[in-house]
């Protein structure tokens, strides 16, 4: 049963500029710099025919990031959803009805965040041998995506948002899990369903919800130095079915954010006018990645917060249980975050927000720059790049809280033909996934070998990854 309608909030009566428009997916900043000028740090808009505040500035932002006293995460706090309001269609709601981290408060929140930490915490740490394996396994995915897409040529097309950026994150998030290897090629295309929104999309959460709760189950059974095994071995102990939707969250965010943090990197320097090119790329890729996290994060704008009480945000009083959705890629716009000069010193800011902020930071943001920094390293390391497509022509997802390309082609010109070897602890650790496709003509001692061994299955995810190639 509904509850009967509250006093029309001051939201509700100024809200009537949408923001999912044209010229928000293709020009975001213009759109928060209008914003800001017409209402300030705080803005009445309507998203999908709901009304929400957008926080514009970057102290008010870190305002609503940091008290969680204030601001609930926990959707029973919105007071257009307990009054039946908020239609049963509406295309953000699915995500928002998850139970885990992401829209946990207070104690349940604390005590899931802090298995979710523990867990991860040898993976981060660069002085733990799990973080070094970990790195030496993106490292070494890097070089075969960049050998696979090259095929042994100088130079080429690609497209290294499908062809390099998107494979990457979930390579390292199965070898981070301990899939089996012919679980986690299933994953990989059920994460892009997911996280692209098509028809399957429904289907395919239900099948990664169904997977990773059955790899939690799997690894109770046969435990290993994974962050699954760790999370079953937390006390107090969290259930499989708890453990399989904090996987999943992993899987279907962290990957996609950090997908479009490659992406988002390399644009970054192709764009750029000469000079601003070779200040990106003189120094190294974690300052490069820095920076981009500040000009272009992936993560522009954050889950809604809901206040539990009416609250003062700048120049409105919002009402308990409105909507307020903090936006990253606007509060890095604000001038009172933007300092003059910054964008030729040598060290840039790292006060950005773009793994968010206080209690609900994103708990595996070292383990994310670490696949970032490793990738567009390795990519600047082994290859010269050219855009494929003018700037303004570039296709970029329509999206309230990613901003990353739908395809990223470019050119490419090898500057090694062969990946140099690892040499940091734990190189010699096996990959979780099949070997790339071999050669379409391998040498002949490479032949003998063959007939001489059982011919290995081929990854779907290798097999996918050589259509694209071919197309």
């Amino acid at each position: 049963m509904h509850l009967p309608p509250a006093e029309p909030s001051e939201l509700e009566s100024l809200a009537v500029e949408p923001l999912m428009t044209r010229d928000f997916e293709t020009q975001p900043a213009s759109v928060y710099t209008r914003l800001r000028a017409q209402w300030g740090p705080v803005a009445p808009v309507v998203l999908y025919g709901v009304p929400v505040w957008l926080v514009l500035g970057y102290r008010e932002v870190r305002e609503v990031l940091r008290d969680e006293s204030v601001w609930k995460k926990n959707v029973q706090h919105w007071r257009w959803l307990r009054e039946g309001r908020v239609p049963s269609d509406w295309p953000l709601l699915p995500g928002y009805q998850a139970s885990f981290l992401l829209f946990q408060d207070d104690q349940r929140h604390k005590a899931t965040r802090a298995a979710v930490e523990e867990a991860l915490a040898p993976f981060q740490d660069p002085d733990a041998p799990q973080s070094w394996e970990l790195t030496n396994a993106v490292s070494r995915h890097a070089d075969e995506l960049i050998s696979f897409f090259a095929d042994g040529s100088e130079s080429g097309w690609v497209d290294l948002g499908a062809q390099f950026a998107r494979a990457l994150p979930l390579m390292a998030v199965n070898r981070l899990f301990g899939f089996p290897v012919e679980q986690g090629d299933d994953v990989f295309m059920d994460s892009w369903r997911a996280v692209d929104g098509g028809p399957d999309a429904a289907a395919a959460m239900g099948r990664l919800t169904a997977a990773t709760t059955e790899l939690a189950v799997y690894k109770r059974q046969h435990p290993g130095d994974d962050l699954t095994t760790r999370l079953l071995a937390i006390e107090p102990p969290l259930t499989v079915e708890q453990i399989g939707r904090e996987l999943l969250a992993i899987i279907v965010i962290l990957s996609d954010l950090v997908s479009h943090a490659i992406t988002n990197s390399v644009l970054e320097v192709l764009a750029g006018e000469s000079g601003t090119r070779a200040g990106l790329m003189a120094g190294p890729p974690e300052e490069l990645v820095n920076r981009v996290h500040i000009a272009s994060p992936p993560w522009v704008n954050l889950t809604a917060r809901f206040p539990a009480a009416d609250t003062d945000l700048g120049d409105f009083r919002l009402a308990a249980g409105d909507a307020v959705m903090p936006s990253i890629a606007a509060a890095h716009g604000d001038p009172m975050f933007a300092t003059p000069g910054s964008q030729d010193a040598s060290v840039s800011s790292r006060a950005h927000l773009a793994w968010g902020a206080g209690p609900h930071q994103c708990p595996g943001r070292g383990l994310a720059d670490m696949i970032v920094t490793t990738a567009v390293g390795k990519l600047f390391q082994r290859c010269d790049f050219e855009l494929g497509l003018p700037v303004d022509h570039l296709p970029w997802r329509s999206s309230t809280y990613v901003r990353g390309l739908k395809a990223f082609p470019v050119r490419y010109r090898m500057r090694t033909r062969r990946a140099p070897m690892p040499s940091a602890p734990g190189a010699a650790a096996a990959a979780s996934l099949p070997e790339p496709e071999p050669a379409a003509h391998p040498a002949p001692a490479a032949e003998a070998s063959a007939s001489a061994q059982p011919e290995r299955p081929r990854s779907a995810l290798w097999r996918f990854l050589a259509s694209l190639r071919r197309d």
